[in-house]
């Protein structure tokens, strides 16, 4: 019976422990991108959602990116925000696109700005090329700022390529390079035709929203304040206009504004408009250039003390629209309490063997101070297995008995705690064959750091057996630098890579940064047809390309990797879509 009850007891404190999610603060990890030359610009983005990775905790920096994914992180970092009267139909604007895309309503978006002024064809599964993405950048800038651009003088010459930059795009990339958003790749050249990676992708949409942020709030400044008054508490809306135009804001009725208090989950805690009624008339606020307007109301204390022990943020609203600046209808925070750093950096992983299946949890702590997890009973941790649906299908703590008293983890600065467990095959292989996600979790709670009491998730991939031995070669001579790709198929059967045009690999210099200085594909055209690669069993397949010195000695001189890329997709093989890279000595 004492059984029993510890069983239930357990699965008790396990239910409440992962019922709820908590607030976002838990900073996004990807494995592949240490060292990398864009890897604070990476997680920033990634940390504001504009981005995701490509799972199994990765984030492949280098590997080129869709014209489709290019426009939906744009639009994140750019915060569009429209409203129609009607359901939008994409098909108003391209063929070649359906209502259902993952990226239909965003695309619909900015092509009713005409930010994508592209028409009838879209091609949302192509490599989006360097003067594309920064026209869309341009355009979205134009388009932010309410603004006219001057025209540049065709004689301002600011890269040696730009002959090849197509005629429409040219002044966007004059302009790009003049506000700082892009610059060349290498010996004075754009580069127009090369194809973007994820990596310069995202610096160059950080670089948008720093400058859009630094001239909106030049123009206009929303400033919140709760602040200790002497009937209780003062809570303001400050508009400072800082523009050289009067600026308007239209409301829908006499409510003009409202304050919001908030827990540390961000549900809501106090309305002030929650008991109060508005005359339903169109009325507007004007904001003379240069003057400034607040609205406020005063919390008696009364009300404040009783959700005080709860009230993490406080939130203030503009209800209405502007034509002239752009409101944030999520309104403009700000915290009342200190809120905990980020400092863990707390992954999953796995490992599928033969005989075992290992889950882990891995927990370093990045700060100065000991970090103290306090766990409830002797259970630390605890793993799911979730199926396609994410369905829960194994919950490892499920038959398990935890001593029921207080625990805790303490976790000293720079070190790492880890917790795994193993699932034998024999009697899991079911189950671990149908699973698709793996879920970790940290069960306790801490006043050092934040933890996420929705688990730590990543996916488990399929792994096809390496029977393709990818080799990234160079030889160096005093007239050429040769870049090689041998390619050996070492199982019993023909392995085909599926080629989707006449490109079938490729090679990028890097130098000690690892920042890109040569794209061999970059100035080339290929077919648009579907081609393949045959590799007949135990035979070896090559490709190599030769730079010539004369021309290209600055380049191969600052190179310190070579990287070469299958371009393509194998159904026999596993392809590493982030490249094979080899140190130039």
């Amino acid at each position: 019976m004492k059984r029993v009850l510890s069983i239930i007891l357990v699965l008790g404190i396990m239910m409440l422990s992962t019922a709820a999610a908590a607030a976002t603060g838990y900073d996004t990890v990807f494995s592949d991108i240490s060292g990398h030359w864009a890897k604070d610009t990476i997680e920033r983005m990634a940390n504001l959602g504009i981005v995701k990775g490509v799972g199994n905790g990765m984030f492949l920096p280098d590997r080129e990116i869709k014209r489709s994914e290019f426009i939906v992180a744009l639009h994140k970092a750019a915060e569009i925000k429209i409203n129609y009267f009607k359901a939008p139909d994409i098909n108003e604007f391209f063929d070649d696109v359906k209502n259902e895309d993952w990226y239909a309503s965003t695309l619909y978006d900015l092509a009713s700005l005409n930010i994508v002024d592209d028409r009838e064809k879209f091609r949302p599964n192509d490599l989006i090329t360097r003067e594309e993405m920064v026209h869309y950048l341009v355009n979205t800038y134009k388009y932010k700022l309410n603004i006219v651009l001057d025209q540049i003088d065709e004689k301002d010459k600011c890269f040696d390529d730009e002959e090849s930059i197509q005629k429409q795009y040219k002044e966007s990339v004059k302009y790009a390079f003049k506000l700082g958003f892009v610059r060349g790749r290498s010996n004075g050249k754009f580069v127009p035709k090369g194809y973007s990676t994820r990596a310069e992708a995202m610096i160059v949409l950080e670089k948008l929203m720093q400058t859009l942020k630094e001239n909106i709030k030049a123009e206009v400044e929303v400033i919140p304040s709760f602040e200790k008054h002497e009937d209780g508490y003062k809570m303001a809306l400050t508009i400072k206009n800082n523009s050289k135009k009067d600026v308007v804001i239209q409301h829908f009725s006499g409510q003009k504004y409202d304050f919001v208090l908030l827990d540390d989950k961000k549900e809501e805690l106090y309305r002030w408009s929650g008991d109060r009624a508005f005359v339903e008339i169109l009325t507007s606020t004007e904001i003379p250039a240069g003057k400034t307007v607040e609205f406020s109301e005063i919390l008696d204390a009364k009300t404040y003390d009783e959700i005080s022990g709860k009230a993490y943020y406080f939130k203030a609203v503009i209800v209405g629209s502007s034509e002239d600046f752009e409101i944030n209808e999520d309104g403009y925070y700000l915290s009342l309490k200190e809120e905990k750093d980020n400092k863990l950096e707390i992954v999953p992983s796995y490992k599928k063997g033969e005989k075992t299946f290992t889950m882990k949890l891995s927990i370093k702590n990045t700060s100065k101070k000991p970090i103290t997890i306090n766990h409830t009973s002797g259970q630390k941790f605890d793993f799911k297995l979730l199926d396609e649906n994410k369905e829960i299908i194994y919950t490892w703590s499920a038959d398990k008995i935890f001593i029921m008293m207080e625990t805790q983890t303490v976790i000293d600065p720079g070190k790492t705690v880890e917790f795994a467990d193993e699932l034998d095959m024999e009697s899991f292989g079911d189950i671990v064959k149908k699973a698709r996600y793996l879920k970790a979790y940290i069960v306790g709670a801490s006043e050092d750091c934040e933890i996420e009491e929705d688990g730590y998730e990543v996916e488990i991939t399929e792994s096809k057996e390496n029977s393709l031995v990818v080799v990234p070669e160079y030889e160096k001579s005093q007239n050429t630098f040769t870049m090689k790709l041998k390619l050996k198929n070492t199982s019993d059967g023909d392995i085909t890579i599926n080629h989707s045009s006449g490109q079938k690999f490729d090679f990028k210099l890097l130098d000690k940064n690892k920042e890109i200085l040569y794209t061999w594909s970059a100035d080339k055209g290929f077919i648009g047809v579907l081609t393949e690669t045959v590799i007949d069993a135990g035979k070896t397949v090559e490709f190599e390309e030769k730079l010539d010195m004369e021309n290209y000695k600055d380049v191969i001189g600052k190179a310190k990797y070579l990287k070469a890329y299958i371009v393509g997709t194998s159904e026999d093989c596993d392809i590493e879509k982030d490249g094979y890279e080899i140190e130039i000595k």
